[in-house]
């Protein structure tokens, strides 16, 4: 949605909403990407499925925007932190996991945890690294 410039970094925002969290998408240092907790509405419609697989889906799609705003892939991506609100969820959301991050294999975590609002059901976290 909107990438603003400061002397150090670039913060990148996909919602309107993030303010009320006072927090940007993305913030990129760098060679350097460091990309919030996300979760999986669809911005589009405003709009976050009951189904963990496609809140994962759409997680991933929000986290490869707010990358790409910044000049990074998600073959960038070198940690991950996952959050689901439940273990249940896992069977649903791993295919998901490995169709995006089967190949790259970034350091990760998974985090069992409430959430801001109860309809969700999975929130990711990426630092991405573009440097060599």
């Amino acid at each position: 949605m909107a990438k603003t410039k400061t002397p150090q970094r670039t913060l990148i925002t996909l919602s309107e909403s993030e303010k009320n969290y006072a927090m940007s998408r993305a913030v990129v240092q760098g060679d350097w990407c460091f990309v919030s907790g996300t979760v999986g509405y669809n911005y589009e419609t405003g709009e976050l499925p009951d189904s963990a697989a496609q809140q994962a889906q759409n997680t991933f799609a929000n986290i490869m925007a707010a990358l790409k705003q910044g000049g990074f892939e998600l073959g960038h991506t070198i940690r991950v932190q996952y959050t689901l609100s439940n273990r249940k969820y896992m069977d649903d959301v791993m295919p998901v996991i490995k169709a995006h991050f089967g190949a790259i294999l970034p350091a990760a975590t998974m985090v069992i945890a409430d959430m801001v609002d109860e309809k969700m059901k999975i929130e990711i976290e990426v630092t991405a690294y573009r440097g060599t």
